[in-house]
């Protein structure tokens, strides 16, 4: 099997893994309200929601893992259609290197209270747990989050440009390219969410035509 094949699973296993740290993670109480600091307290209290930051996180890290793989095969395509390093071709790989640097701070400071009270027992005994704290990381998890989307708009708008130039792929990808880059512009957090899930929509298609596109005959 082909360096390209493997990045056509790598990419499919990333998306996969993705979307179930999400679900085993859940959702936080909700920063924004008045009594957010008895809701972390609580919830933090609940002993399946520190295993379930520790299984999210692990998932976490290992999609990233093998989006590397993936992102090196995107690389190598946009590179070899384009036929040369170009402006768009380095962008592609310095977006995709902020948005695995960003996602696997985003997993760990997402992660990290609840991994730490699974842990260590006497950390909550200790009287050391602070609420408010969680808050804060909560909130930062948010910014590490929004601030990988940024990245990796950046780089699928780049991939647009050249897709667009030489039909590596469908023209379409392209567009949905540049979508996923302006969704991504930190100006309505929400939108980073839907960025996301197209971000997801584009990473199968294209791992799909890398594993169902014949290879060029040697």
């Amino acid at each position: 099997m082909t360096i390209r094949r493997w990045s056509g699973i790598a990419g499919i296993v990333f998306v996969v893994l993705a979307v179930l740290s999400a679900i085993v993670r859940g959702s936080l109480p909700d920063t924004g309200k008045r009594n957010a600091v008895e809701k972390f307290l609580r919830f933090y209290a609940n002993k399946s929601h520190n295993t379930h930051a520790l299984v999210a996180g692990t998932l976490g890290f290992i999609g990233l893992f093998f989006f590397m793989w993936f992102l090196g095969g995107v690389w190598s395509a946009i590179r070899e259609a384009d036929g040369r390093v170009s402006a768009p071709t380095i962008i592609v790989a310095l977006g995709g290197a902020v948005f695995v640097a960003m996602g696997f701070a985003y997993h760990a400071v997402d992660n990290i209270q609840g991994i730490t009270l699974h842990f260590d027992k006497g950390y909550r005994a200790s009287g050391v747990f602070n609420p408010g704290t969680a808050i804060l990381l909560n909130d930062l998890a948010v910014g590490l989050r929004m601030a990988s989307m940024l990245g990796i708009g950046a780089a699928t708008a780049a991939a647009g440009v050249v897709i667009r130039r030489t039909r590596v792929f469908p023209a379409w990808l392209a567009w949905v390219g540049f979508v996923i880059a302006v969704l991504a512009l930190p100006v309505i957090p929400p939108l980073s969410l839907l960025s996301s899930l197209l971000f997801a929509v584009w990473t199968i298609v294209i791992s799909v035509i890398f594993l169902t596109r014949p290879e060029p005959a040697t």
